[in-house]
This record gives C-alpha cells, sequence and structure tokens, in this order.
C-alpha cells in the first residue's frame, strides 16, 4: 500500500500540468454542484414564500364543516395549526357602478386568521368588537363607491339563493334575474380600516 501511494505522489510530481488542470477541474466541478443545488433550494423557497404572500400560510382549506369536525381537526396530530374564517354572507352593495359584482361578502376571523392570510394594512386598525368592518381596497376602486375609514354602513345580510331555491356561492357568477337574496338581517358597521392582498 506505501508503494502504490509513492508512486502515485511521485507521478504527481512529475506530471504537474496534469496534475493541476485535474485540481483545477474537480475545484470547478465542485463548485458547478454546489452553484445548481444553491441555484435550486433558492427557486424553490421563492416559490414558497411566492404562494405565501399570495394566498396565505396555510396548505390547505375545507369549506362546509361544523363543529364537531373543527374538534376532530383539532385532535388530530399530523395538523399543526387551524385557522377558522366564517363566510357570514352577502349583502348588496349601495351605489356600485360595477353591474356584475353588486354585492359585499362578509367574513368575520380573528387578527392572527387575518395576518395568516397574508392580508396588510393600507389603513386604519383592526376590528375590536361586531359592529366594526374592514373594507377591502378592491370594493373601493371595482365597484367605485366612496368609503372612508369612520363612515356608517347599514346593510342587509343574507343568502344568495337562485330561483329554483339552490344556495349560491362565490363560484357561482352573478345574474340579476336568475338569484336574489334571502334570510335578511339588517347590520350596521364602521369602517375602521382599508386592507390589501399583497
Amino acid at each position: 500500500m506505501n508503494i502504490l501511494k509513492e508512486l502515485s505522489i511521485r507521478n504527481l510530481i512529475l506530471n504537474k500540468k496534469r496534475t493541476i488542470s485535474t485540481i483545477i477541474g474537480i475545484i470547478l466541478s465542485c463548485s458547478l454542484i454546489c452553484a445548481v443545488a444553491t441555484l435550486f433550494t433558492s427557486f424553490r423557497e421563492t416559490l414558497v414564500q411566492n404562494a405565501i404572500n399570495n394566498g396565505g400560510y396555510y396548505h390547505f382549506k375545507i369549506a362546509n364543516v361544523t363543529e364537531s369536525d373543527i374538534e376532530e381537526l383539532r385532535t388530530n396530530e399530523d395538523i399543526e395549526d387551524i385557522f377558522i374564517v366564517n363566510q357570514d354572507g352577502y349583502g348588496m352593495l349601495k351605489d356600485s357602478k360595477n353591474e356584475y359584482k353588486p354585492y359585499l361578502k362578509l367574513y368575520s376571523m380573528n387578527q392572527d386568521v387575518f395576518n395568516q392570510l397574508s392580508l396588510k394594512i393600507v389603513e386604519g386598525r383592526f376590528p375590536n368588537s361586531d359592529d366594526e368592518v374592514i373594507i377591502s381596497k378592491h370594493i373601493i376602486e371595482n365597484a367605485e363607491v366612496e368609503y372612508k375609514i369612520g363612515d356608517k354602513i347599514s346593510i342587509d345580510i343574507g343568502k344568495r339563493e337562485g330561483l329554483d331555491g339552490s344556495i349560491l356561492n362565490s363560484n357561482d357568477l352573478y345574474d340579476k334575474d336568475e338569484e336574489h337574496l334571502v334570510d335578511l338581517e339588517n347590520k350596521e358597521f364602521t369602517i375602521v380600516r382599508n386592507n390589501r392582498k399583497t
């Protein structure tokens, strides 16, 4: 074994140019492999961060769940966190200039959920009570309504129902001749903040 070691070292010394070019080749190969691995990791991290910024920090969402379903999910050891967003209903958006989106959709959630959904503050504060509301900047721009912080609004909140009695949701396109709001309940809110999605 010592003879092979001595022969290898002697061969490396006798062929200095080839030895140097081999060392440089090995260094360049290692650098290339590290650069590709770093590029892949960075690209993956960028995609994950972009998904979080655009959609929020969660893996999937489940709709139409009951309290017992939520308790069952909470006891599942494979689930780290649960964020609950309640869809409280729809209300007619008064003075809306967009005839294809005449409704407000009302959600209720706590501040932690709000932050996990990557919603950001434009101005104002988070609501402290049930009679305070955040208005999306999209509603102001898309419907061209004039709402400001401190304004009080009165909305009849209910469900969208088709003429056949089926309950409609946000995936169903609005058709003023084929639907109406039912189970209306009047609520008054004070606007405390405008928000936007990043």
